[in-house]
Order: structure tokens, then C-alpha cells, then sequence
């Protein structure tokens, strides 16, 4: 890296020096002080000697609301300072931030090694994956969404449609309001909900905020789990199932709506109170290879809410539905996007 100005103990230097170690063999970077507004600029030039003008952000943290508004105006000023493209370089950026950042089109790096630089010419993209969690985490109340009162909380968030004032939400998911307060606090804070002027959740970015509770929630590591197998194939457990009282409800490849189906199971996923009583009434065997049921026991009743029942079967919420294949293994991850897509399409159908 020539004409470095930067101190060896600044983000930004840590940074360029992160990136020179990322562009290719020939390549080379030529960096100053910035102007215009701007932190730094660099030059990244080609082994041909086309060069790029860069205009450098540092930002010590960024949070994705933070990234969904500085982005936007990170690309404007990389235009009115002629500079092909911005780029921001922060200490970590959480997979929402990056993917903000992304959609205005704004470069970006942190030191935990996450990194998307694309240029049209020359032609360069660099894409690296580093750390999905912040190594050192800011101070705030509530960092997760880990529990049964956040699982109530988030499931009722994507379920029904805003506006929803704090203490409705405490009265549906029978939590006490402060706690209420502190949730929406983080969420507001990663960019998942908006509120209004007198609190209230005025709008709800509810397909990130699935993905984001399936990295404190998962449907074989939060729930206790079985694996069981029917000797004789799935349609005996789903007739007995039909006709059962037990309280159940099906999850997985079994509750998608056959208009978002993409793949047929051969793993039956099964919510139960009991499932050592649901083994019986099912005749199943505990078996740990060649498994074709899954009991699971909930860690709370929010499995079930909003339960619908289709060809007499129940299944659990499409919500609920959706974060247990983010978590599951195999081919699920993938189901659960097709899912995610066909409900942002068909909000009607499952949304009140």
C-alpha cells in the first residue's frame, strides 16, 4: 500500500491494510486523507494501470438502521465527489448492516474479515465472509431474541400487520410491557421495525425479522427432540394423526402450503406436548438412524398459536413454519426462502 496517511492504531488504516491483502497479485492500492466530506480516499489500479476512485467511510459500529440510512447517502456523496463507488469500513457489521449496505450499493469491509467490494472498471470483486457475531458487543439491554416472551413477541410481530401499540403486545403475548419496550428497542436498533411518534410498531420488516430470531431460536437445539421411525411408511402416523386427540401441530416440509412447496419430505416434523405419549398413539420406535418422525415437545405454547388445520391435519403457523426450516438441516434452509417468498407474495393468506 504507497502513500499511506493514517496511523497504524486507526480503523481505516486496519482496514486498507485488510484489502491489500484481499486484491489480487499486480493490483495496488494508493490512499490519502480525505476531502470532500470524506474520511479517506483510495485508488485501487489495475496491473494495466485503470485505476478506481474510492470514497472512504469509517464507522467504529454500525447498526442496520444506521447502514439502511447512511448507505443511501454514502452513494450520493461518491458521485458528487466523481469517485466510482463508497466504501465503508467498520470494526464489525452484522449481516443486516451488510445487507443494507449492499442494497444502496455501498462497498464494504470490517476487521472481523467481511468484506464486498464490486467495480464495473476495472473489474474487481472481492467477497469475503468473516464473523456473523460482533466480538464486542455494545452495551444495551436486551441483545437477543433467546426465550419463550421474545419467541411471543416476534411471532406476533410478523403475524399480524401494524400498527401495534406496546401494551397490545404485552396483553397478547403476556409479557410485561417494559419487557415489551426493551425487545422493540433492539429491533428498532437492527432495523426490523419502525415506530410511530407515540410508540406504537408502525411497520414491521417481517421476512429479515425470521431470519434474524432464527440465530437465537432452532427448532433441534431450543425444543427437546426425538427421532422415531414408522416401519410402515408416513400414511399410517398421518391417519392416525387425523383422528388423534393429543394436542399436535406438524411443522417443516409438511406445513408448507403445496402453492410453496419445492421438495417432497421424508422427515414427518411433529410439535407434542408428550412425545412419549405420541410415540404410542402413533406406534413409533425411537430410532436414531433411519428416522423418518420427529417429536418435538415445544418449549412453549407459541408453537402452536395460530395453528390452522388443512386435509385434517394441523400445522403450525407459516411464521413458525418458516423459522423451524431456517434452522433445520439438509435442503431445509432453501424450502424455507422459497416459503418466505410465497408469503410476501400471498400476505393475505396468512397475515391478520
Amino acid at each position: 500500500m504507497r502513500n499511506s496517511a493514517f496511523s497504524d492504531n486507526t480503523l481505516i488504516d486496519q482496514g486498507l491494510r485488510i484489502l491489500y491483502q484481499r486484491v489480487p497479485a499486480g493490483w495496488r492500492l494508493t490512499a490519502k486523507k480525505g476531502t470532500l466530506g470524506a474520511d479517506a480516499l483510495i485508488i485501487i489500479q489495475a496491473p494495466d494501470g485503470k485505476g478506481a476512485l474510492l470514497l472512504v467511510e469509517a464507522k467504529g459500529e454500525l447498526s442496520p438502521r444506521q447502514a439502511a440510512e447512511l448507505g443511501p447517502r454514502l452513494a450520493k456523496a461518491s458521485k458528487e465527489a466523481n469517485a466510482v463507488a463508497a466504501l465503508l469500513i467498520s470494526n464489525y457489521l452484522s449481516e443486516l448492516s451488510r445487507k443494507r449496505l449492499r442494497a444502496a450499493g455501498v462497498n464494504y469491509l470490517d476487521l472481523t474479515g467481511n468484506a464486498w467490494i464490486t467495480l464495473k472498471s476495472p473489474g474487481l470483486l472481492i467477497e469475503t465472509t468473516g464473523s456473523d457475531r460482533n466480538p464486542s458487543p455494545p452495551r444495551r439491554g436486551i441483545r437477543s431474541l433467546k426465550g419463550a416472551k421474545a419467541a411471543r413477541i416476534v411471532r406476533a410481530l410478523c403475524d399480524r400487520r401494524p400498527p401495534i401499540g406496546v401494551r397490545e403486545l404485552a396483553r397478547i403475548t403476556g409479557s410485561d410491557p417494559g419487557y415489551v419496550s426493551r425487545v422493540l428497542d433492539l429491533l428498532v436498533y437492527e432495523d426490523l421495525i419502525q415506530r410511530g411518534p407515540s410508540g406504537q410498531v408502525a411497520e414491521t420488516n417481517w421476512q429479515d425479522l425470521i431470519r434474524r430470531w432464527s440465530r437465537d431460536y432452532s427448532m433441534t437445539r431450543t425444543n427437546r427432540t426425538m427421532t422415531c421411525l414408522s416401519p410402515r411408511g408416513l400414511e399410517p402416523v398421518i391417519d392416525k394423526l387425523r383422528t388423534s386427540d393429543m394436542r399436535y401441530a406438524l411443522t417443516g416440509s409438511f406445513a408448507v402450503p403445496p402453492q410453496a412447496s419445492v421438495a417432497v419430505s421424508r422427515l414427518l416434523a411433529c410439535y407434542a406436548d408428550s412425545p412419549r405419549r405420541a410415540l404410542s398413539i402413533l406406534e413409533l420406535r425411537p430410532a436414531d438412524i433411519g428416522a423418518n418422525v420427529l417429536l418435538i415437545e415445544p418449549f412453549d405454547a407459541v408453537v402452536y398459536c395460530r395453528s390452522r388445520v388443512e386435509d385434517g391435519l394441523v400445522k403450525v403457523a407459516l411464521s413458525q413454519c418458516a423459522v423451524d426450516l431456517l434452522t433445520a438441516s439438509g435442503r431445509a434452509p432453501a424450502e424455507a426462502e422459497a416459503l418466505l417468498e410465497w408469503m410476501s407474495a400471498n400476505e393475505d393468506a396468512w397475515r391478520s
